[in-house]
């Protein structure tokens, strides 16, 4: 994306900062012995490592010749306790490459502390030890990989960046996914400037103050009226005092961010903030407004070459619509033709973004494209085949939510499509070959993303437009001291893509392999599947299994539990309290028709009660109906569907209490007595 430089006053300051890094923060080149020997994290005995102190300080100061320049200066400490936390001592750095922009990351210099025959040894990190990745022509990431690392390690890492990008200041995080025992943040700029704060996560903070700083700065010989402002102020000596906001944040003892039944992702909540430069005023001068909005983005991609032109209609994409000569029954039969054509045409290379790397000709000639490529190719041709199609840009979900008062660039690295035909819109993607026309890949289900339109940009919701749903039918019959079980599952969604994508990367026989394992306390009879081909239908699979599961004889009593392997027969909310969310991603309806056959020679003893489980309005709905028809046969319908899939923590201990009682309900058995 192409940006603009913001040289707003050519002043030198002269500040100091008042505050100064205190708390538990570790110096640099100076880590106490008693670190580098200790052997496990007394706050959490499993942590694979910790981070010791983690310290930023950003200054936004005048450089000479440059202009307004932002120095952030970051010193980390990790140690390492397991084999599986090695990979916590390596950094990655990412940086801007913008024409005629500063994004320069410097000054890289670290130690790694290893004890050696009880001595201390204290190696030095080398140029050799980073690397440089671009991951696009503007996005670059500093990978710093330290030696010699092992149990018992400690790396300690610093830096500098200096950027130009005043408009934007990097984001703090406070937390990670080890165990983090201080992290400060500090942050002071000149109060010409006004930057938004935004702030997230749940562990308190244990400082978090402001004060005020001043300084002197000396206007420079720049013309001031090129600066993008105006002023009438006089000064003695070309010299002015100004005051400084100084801000600063830390944290302590803040937990790991530990995977959790239903969070995904719990970078979605990290404690960590977020700031956007808003304003620009100077004494005596009109106020400059900086920030950027959703609708200026929108504005600036399509006019990005790098972007927008890619969206411009082409003699390639016409021959291509030309050359399928299908009739199309509907504009829904359009989109459902051509968004599977391109899945099947071109292999997702997995990997996001934005831009496009190269010419979706070459693309389309390959095979092989990116999401933004993937899907900017079905944007063109559902355009040529007469649809409105535009990009929405979001970002997948282990980037976090999107903040809707301004765009954080960074963190928009995904492009899905939303198609308009009649009154309706949808969002479809076509780099998932075998997830069916409703449903987008998980990886961009992300609450909201901003579909760019001109003169009508807007928010939507990055939700599928069609539920998951599984229906199996059962039909259970007792035969001696066994069951035997005939299951018709079907499968529509995600579990359907996955089954079906599971065979087309290793065949049929594999993946009734791994059914096998699945089902090693029974005897599999028969196995088949069906619709594997068709992206729309859903998936079928039939079996036949044989085996004495749920099933105990007590003299003249068989007792019977069917459920005892279905989903939830276990609760999945174990741990007595929840820091985050409930997220259950996506709308969700399962049922389940049995069957079941009064052994012969018994009778109906006792049948678990029917019962219907709500939870908040009907966000969570649990109905197990179950009546005997006659003597000889029991009809069983079970029922599970998730309709409000987001659940504040506040929440947990009901939604636990619910599902404790879908557990008990699915373990009661059917009693069966000898006649």
């Amino acid at each position: 994306m192409k940006t603009f430089k913001i040289i707003l006053l050519g002043i030198c300051i002269y500040a100091h900062t008042g505050l100064t890094f205190a708390g538990n923060a570790l110096k640099f080149g100076k880590i106490p012995d008693e670190i580098v020997l200790k052997k496990v994290y007394d706050k959490d005995d499993e942590a694979e490592a910790v981070v010791l102190s983690h310290t930023g300080s950003t200054k936004l100061t005048y450089q000479n010749n440059v202009g307004f320049m932002l120095i952030y200066e970051i010193h980390k400490v990790v140690k390492i306790f397991t084999k599986e936390g090695v990979g916590h001592a390596d950094l990655e750095i990412p940086y801007y490459k913008f024409p005629g922009r500063t994004d320069n990351v410097v000054n890289i210099k670290g130690y790694i502390y290893n004890e050696f025959n009880g001595e201390i040894v204290k190696e030095k990190l080398e140029k050799s030890h980073v690397f440089d990745e671009a991951q696009t022509k503007t996005y670059h990431i500093k990978k710093i990989s330290p030696p010699n690392v092992k149990e018992g390690t400690v790396v300690e890492i610093s830096y500098e960046i200096n950027s130009d990008l005043v408009s934007y200041v990097r984001e703090w995080e406070f937390q990670s996914d080890i165990p983090t025992e201080w992290s400060e943040f500090y942050f002071e700029y000149p109060d010409y400037y006004t930057y938004a704060q935004s702030s997230q996560g749940y562990v308190k903070y244990a400082i978090n103050e402001q004060k005020t700083g001043s300084g002197r700065a000396n206007w420079s010989d720049i013309d001031r009226t090129t600066q993008g402002f105006t002023t009438t102020s006089s000064f003695s000596n070309n010299s002015v005092s100004y005051s400084t906001k100084q801000y600063r944040w830390a944290v302590e003892n803040a937990p790991a961010l530990k995977p959790e039944p239903y969070v995904d992702n719990p970078r979605s909540y990290v404690t960590k903030l977020e700031f956007q430069l808003q304003y620009v005023q100077f004494p005596n001068s009109q106020r400059r407004d900086v920030t950027g909005t959703w609708q200026k983005m929108s504005e600036d991609l399509l006019n990005d070459e790098d972007f927008g032109k890619h969206l411009q209609k082409s003699k390639f994409t016409r021959e291509i619509l030309e050359s399928l000569a299908e009739n199309f029954n509907s504009e829904e039969d359009k989109i459902i033709a051509l968004t599977n054509y391109v899945s099947h045409k071109v292999k997702w290379d997995g990997t996001s973004g934005l831009y496009p790397r190269k010419s979706l000709d070459k693309v389309f000639k390959e095979g092989k494209g990116s999401v933004s490529e993937i899907n900017i190719l079905l944007i063109l041709l559902l355009r040529e085949a007469g649809l409105e199609a535009h990009p929405v840009v979001s970002g997948t979900r282990d980037r976090g939510f999107l903040n809707p008062s301004y765009p954080i660039m960074y963190k928009l690295n995904y492009l899905t499509v939303l198609v308009k035909y009649g009154e309706n819109e949808i969002l479809v993607d076509a780099t998932e070959q075998a997830l069916p026309i409703g449903f987008l890949p998980l990886r961009a289900l992300n609450y909201q993303g901003w579909a760019v339109i001109p003169q009508a940009s807007k928010w939507v919701e990055m939700s599928n437009s069609k539920p998951n749903s599984e229906t199996t039918l059962v039909h259970v019959r007792f035969m001696d001291e066994n069951v035997l079980v005939n299951v018709q599952k079907n499968n529509h969604g995600y579990q359907s893509a996955s089954i079906k994508s599971k065979i087309f990367n290793e065949g049929e026989e594999k993946y009734k392999e791994s059914f096998l394992v699945e089902m090693e306390n029974w005897e599999l009879i028969d196995f088949s599947i069906d619709n594997v081909d068709s992206k729309e239908k859903p998936i079928v699979q039939k079996y036949e299994i044989k085996g004495s599961e749920g099933m105990v004889h007590a003299g003249d009593v068989i007792y019977y539990s069917p459920f005892e392997d279905f989903q939830y027969s276990d609760n999945p909310f174990k741990l007595e309290g929840r820091v985050f969310p409930i997220d259950f991603i996506y709308p969700q309806k399962r049922q389940v028709v049995m069957t079941i056959d009064v052994p012969e020679g018994y009778r109906i003893e006792e049948l678990p009660k029917s019962e219907v489980l709500h939870f908040n309005d009907k966000g969570l709905v649990y109905s197990c109906k179950i009546m005997a028809q006659g003597d000889s046969r029991i009809q069983v319908m079970l029922s599970y569907q998730v309709n409000q899939t987001l659940h504040k923590a506040s929440d947990y201990t009901n939604i636990r209490e619910f599902y404790d009682l879908i557990a008990r309900k699915q373990k009661e058995s059917f009693v069966f007595k000898r006649l």
